[in-house]
């Protein structure tokens, strides 16, 4: 079998991004030939000019439908959160970091069990400083989201880029 379909087949198979060194247990092939036939993936499907796109993100790679036409296919997806865990979820991406306090007075006092949910699902961590908890997204929700980079300031930038 060729290589480059078989990391295919694996990428399209994944809902979740998939690391060099799982590619290199499944197909027993080094990281040099691995990157390579990425690289030759990503180059495919950019000119086919599909709606489908191979992205890195941080040191894995995830295909996904491009941003552009995910509001054709959100029907047929299976939604994780509530609008109301989204729309928390929203506030602490754009204005991290958010004391828990801070949001409760913008979300009003559901964010309790919504930030509870984005915490037990990785995308969420609480701090503690002093008599406050601080809130700020993680590597998993930068991921989760197909986003380049976890850092706070690369988030909000990508958001509001989003939404121009």
């Amino acid at each position: 079998m060729e290589l480059k379909k078989i990391i295919e087949a694996i990428l399209f198979s994944s809902s979740e991004p998939v690391d060099i060194k799982e590619l290199r247990k499944v197909t027993g092939k080094d990281k040099v030939e691995i990157l390579n036939a990425i690289g030759e993936l990503i180059s495919d499907y950019e000119s086919r000019d599909t709606s489908i796109e191979i992205i890195k993100v941080g040191e894995k790679y995830l295909m996904r439908v491009k941003p552009q036409y995910a509001d054709y296919v959100e029907k047929y997806t299976v939604r994780e959160f509530d609008r109301g865990t989204l729309r928390t979820l929203a506030v602490i991406a754009s204005k991290q970091p958010i004391t828990l306090a801070k949001l409760a007075k913008i979300r009003g006092n559901k964010c309790y069990d919504h930030v509870k949910k984005l915490q037990e699902r990785g995308l969420v961590k609480a701090e503690k400083k002093g008599r406050s908890t601080i809130l700020t997204t993680t590597e998993e929700f930068a991921t989760y989201f197909g986003l380049q980079s976890s850092e706070p300031e690369k988030i909000k930038e990508a958001l509001k880029s989003f939404f121009e």
